[in-house]
């Protein structure tokens, strides 16, 4: 907790690059998503917080538990799976993985499991679902529509991805959320654009669609569709991170949001543990002023003291559904 605010990270990784978790012939391309991956944390290291030179191998729970709840204020966080299944044999972020993470500590850890109907098939794929909640009480759902460049499904197919939904909901799940933009290999990038959320969040208003990265290069798409559908939510993993490399263009993309969205929809991320120096998140966002020139030129609004305390944990808990105030009072969570 940082000066009375509720700290929830909602993306931490147990991510595995290396080529033992890779599938058979498919060694090149797990490499060539880890150096992407630690080229664009190297580049933005340069000015801001460092990465972890072992970022490309699962975190110790110790180690993990340091980061988090040692070294920040972090209160609570959850642990998600990257379901990006071609050619890693459990996933990139597998949900073993995760979930083991989660259960290190699960009184202030959540689960978000993964699956893909493409690989594993669509009655595997729900079958699957229904165990990682039941059995490991998964209380969210990731997904990575584009497994290759010719294997993408769309989150609006009634047919492979309506059963999906419908599943959640079944299990009470209230968030499901989507990788958009910024391929994670050679797939093509309109595979991974934001469109297919609109008819698929306005046939399930009752379900959340949670999305990261804020779909670059689509950030205007987004931002045009969130802006029409209440229950698509805005994560910002890589925008916490890129702030220290491009601060006037993550400040345009926050104003954007503001103005078109809202400051209730907006979720902190820090991609831990690839940077484990996530105090400089929290506190770079708690200090954050949007600049006179940009609110003058732009209509931006202000970052309030509501808006950091829901960008920082309270909007993430609401689309989980999660009391997260109330949990944080049986932990006995009070200002450090």
């Amino acid at each position: 907790m940082n000066d009375g605010t509720i700290i929830f990270d909602g993306v931490v990784h147990a991510i595995d690059y290396s080529l033992d978790a890779a599938k058979e012939g498919h060694e090149e391309a797990v490499a060539l998503v880890r150096d992407q991956v630690g080229g664009f944390a190297a580049l933005t290291a340069e000015n801001g917080p460092a990465i972890n030179p072992d970022f490309q191998h699962p975190p110790e729970h110790d180690y993990a538990h340091q980061v988090l709840f040692e070294n920040s204020d972090t209160d609570f966080a959850m642990a998600q799976t990257v379901p990006l299944l071609v050619s890693w044999k459990g996933g990139l972020g597998p949900a073993q993985l995760n979930y083991e993470l989660a259960q290190s500590k699960p009184d202030r850890i959540f689960f978000c499991g993964g699956v893909d109907p493409l690989v594993m098939g669509l009655e595997a794929a729900l079958e699957e679902m229904e165990r990682q909640v039941e059995e490991w009480g998964a209380i969210s759902f990731k997904f990575y529509q584009a497994q290759g460049a010719r294997q993408v499904w769309r989150a609006d197919d009634e047919k492979i991805a309506y059963p999906l939904w419908q599943k959640a909901e079944e299990l009470g799940v209230k968030l499901v959320q989507f990788h958009k933009g910024f391929p994670l290999g050679k797939q093509p990038v309109e595979h991974l654009k934001p469109n297919d959320l609109q008819l698929a969040a306005g046939d399930f208003p009752n379900l959340n669609f949670g999305v990261h990265h804020f779909g670059d290069p689509y950030v205007d798409e987004l931002l045009n569709i969130a802006g029409r559908y209440e229950n698509i939510y805005l994560i910002m993993p890589v925008w916490f991170n890129q702030y220290f490399l491009q601060p006037q263009e993550m400040l345009h993309r926050l104003g954007k949001t503001l103005l078109f969205v809202g400051n209730d929809r907006l979720c902190y991320g820090s991609e831990a543990f690839t940077w484990p120096s996530v105090q400089q998140y929290i506190e770079m966002f708690q200090n954050l002023e949007m600049p006179e020139d940009l609110r003058e030129g732009y209509g931006y609004p202000e970052i309030t003291a509501e808006t950091r305390r829901n960008v920082l944990g309270l909007n993430m808990a609401r689309a989980l559904g999660i009391d997260i105030e109330s949990r944080a009072r049986e932990l006995g969570i009070t200002n450090r």
